[in-house]
Parts: C-alpha cells; structure tokens; sequence
C-alpha cells in the first residue's frame, strides 16, 4: 500500500509540477505580448511627440518668416497683376513703346486661362513693334526682363527689315494671379 500512496503522491506530485509548468508558460508569453504591446505604444508615442516636436519647429519658422513672406508677397503682388489688372497691358505695351522710340502694339488672343492654386493664368498676345535696330532690341529687353506691373515671355517673333527700321511680330504669354 506504501507503494501505490508512494505512485500516487508521485504523479500527482508530476501533475502539479506539469501544471505549474504550463501555467508559468502561459504567464510568460501572456507577459511577453503584453509588454510587447507597451512597447509598441511607447514608441508610436515617442514618434507622435517627434512629430509634434517637428510641426511645431516648423510653425515658428514659418511665424518667424511672415514678415518676410509679406514682403515678397507684396512684390509678386506689383509684378503680376490680377486678371482684371490685364485690360490695360495693351496701353502699357504701346507706352513702353513710345519711352524707347518704337511703334509698339499689343492684342490679347484667346481666352485668359486663369489662376488656378499656385500656378498662375495665362493670356496669349500677339504684338508688333517698329524702330531703329537699337531702340527696338531695347525695348524688347525692357519688356520681357525689366517690366515692372506685367510679368510676360516673348514665346516667338520674327523680325524684317523696312529700310533702316526692324520691323517685329511676335507672340507671347502674359501672367495673371
């Protein structure tokens, strides 16, 4: 009878231990997920903050350069017009004209495409400029480079000659905000 109390106390005894075992290993890994999971909140949070961080650098930067920003905005401001501010970019063209000595003029071709999010709008113009080879080389340089109040490219242009004067047509594109 020893023996079998002996056998019995001797399983249960590996039973428990077996139980015991199980219930450690299924605590550790439990535990093991868990702080994994912490983990991974951690560093989602440190991430979150760094990024806060970031956003937050950039915002003063950005408080920092508004004067600036203001300024530039103001000069985009002179130098490309509004849509509406295009109707007297004919005048304009043809005064600029008289300033160096040539016959200058200007007309719009088409629509206005207009402004739409940062990319400016477009007008396609044709013109028409006569003078001395000089005065006419000086003007074209006045307009497409040093225009102040229309910001413009000379796409195209053909020149000729009608005795001692350039005679030019050309066409080109006007910018609008």
């Amino acid at each position: 009878m020893n023996g079998k109390v002996f056998a019995r106390g001797l399983w249960i005894s590996f039973g428990v231990i077996a139980v015991s075992i199980i219930a450690a290993t299924a605590g550790i890994y439990y535990l093991a997920g868990d702080l994994s999971a912490q983990a991974d909140a951690i560093v989602r949070a440190r991430a979150d903050v760094q990024n806060e961080t970031v956003a937050v650098a950039n915002l003063a930067s950005l408080k920092a350069q508004a004067p600036q920003a203001e300024q530039y905005q103001a000069a985009i401001d002179r130098l490309i017009p509004g849509q509406y501010g295009l109707v007297t970019f004919s005048q304009w063209f043809q005064n600029e004209g008289k300033q160096y000595g040539v016959t200058a003029a200007a007309s719009f071709q088409g629509a206005v495409t207009p402004a739409q999010g940062t990319l400016p709008g477009t007008v396609v113009f044709s013109f028409n400029a006569s003078g001395p080879p000089p005065n006419v080389e000086t003007f074209l340089d006045a307009v497409s480079r040093r225009a102040t109040g229309f910001l413009l490219s000379i796409d195209s242009f053909n020149v000729s000659t009608n005795g001692a004067d350039y005679q030019i047509a050309g066409k080109g594109t006007l910018f609008s905000q």
